[in-house]
């Protein structure tokens, strides 16, 4: 996507949040309209909105008009202690190797997934015979498990009418020559 169809979708975001009536969640996990949102939910939203359509920071500050100005400072010093305790929390999490001075996070992150990458790729494959052939086993079991439960209600069913403590009927006797059936 090039630069102008990336701001144009971020401004479209934007006026969507504006203009909607669907609830958005706020900082401390309520959900509100926008125009109830604080400075710090809305800021946190068109900071998410930015990133994904990667905009020019000139982009983003134009974004003003949409936050009170004077609450724009104090939000914005909430959402970098926020985002940097989480950078913590990431790096905390990421082993650095033992070293003094450790790669960026970014790069350790990278690492970590080609790693698993290649362990994933030299891992058995699955032809599509092979994925065939265990579906049509899965299948298989799947319809002998359900005739064994059929098999299984039905003569449940069988021995409760066997084992009922009900009544025979009484006799009757025939039409004919009073012979009792």
């Amino acid at each position: 996507m090039d630069a102008k169809h990336r701001i144009s979708g971020f401004k479209a975001l934007l006026e969507s949040h504006k203009s909607n009536d669907h609830f958005l969640e706020e900082t401390d996990g309520s959900f509100r309209l926008w125009r109830d949102l604080s400075a710090e939910g809305k800021l946190d939203y068109i900071t998410r909105d930015a990133a994904w359509y990667d905009v020019p920071f000139e982009q983003f500050a134009e974004v003003r008009e949409s936050i009170d100005n004077t609450a724009i400072e104090e939000a914005a010093l909430r959402l970098a202690m926020r985002s940097g305790q989480e950078l913590h929390t990431l790096e905390t999490l990421v082993p650095d190797g033992g070293l003094l001075d450790p790669p960026p996070l970014i790069e350790r992150v990278k690492e970590l997934l080609e790693a698993t990458s290649v362990e994933f790729e030299t891992g058995e494959t699955l032809s599509c015979e092979k994925l065939a052939a265990l579906f049509k086993e899965l299948r298989e079991d799947e319809a002998a498990a359900k005739q064994g439960d059929a098999c299984r209600y039905g003569k449940e069913a069988f021995q409760r009418l066997l084992d009922a403590k009900t009544k025979a009927p009484a006799p009757e006797k025939g039409k004919d020559k009073n012979i009792e059936r």
